[in-house]
Formats: structure tokens, sequence, C-alpha cells
């Protein structure tokens, strides 16, 4: 059988540093600026709940980590 994902994640765990996280995200974001550059027109009525959308999901991971972090 697989292994499951907690393994496959402790097994790169020590080597995953902050810079290969870094890059992670830039991609994601870059990645998420080209669609919204090919779909601006047709996203541009629901842009503000797009944006309120995302706001939200940061918030809501923020706040769930936020007094075990500051601990």
């Amino acid at each position: 059988m697989g292994r499951s994902l907690t393994d496959r994640w402790n097994r790169v765990r020590g080597e995953f540093a902050l810079q290969d996280l870094a890059l992670d995200v830039a991609g994601k974001v870059l990645l998420g600026l080209g669609l919204g550059a090919l779909l601006a027109a047709a996203l541009r009525p629901c842009a503000w709940w797009l944006v309120v959308a995302g706001v939200t999901c940061s918030a809501v991971v923020k706040t769930k980590y936020w007094k075990k972090f500051w601990a």
C-alpha cells in the first residue's frame, strides 16, 4: 500500500527550506497573475468578491495559529 501524506512529509521535512517555500509561493503568485491577466475581462464583475475571499482565507489561517505562534 502507498505511503500516507504524513509519511511523505516526514521524509522531506528535514530538507525543506524557507527558500523552497518562498519559491513555491512565488510560482503560485505568478500563475495567479497570469490567469488573472488572461481572464481579466470575464472576472471584472466579481473582482471585489475574489479579493474579499482571498483576504478571508488568509485571515482564517492566521487566526488559527495566532495564539500558538505568540505563546
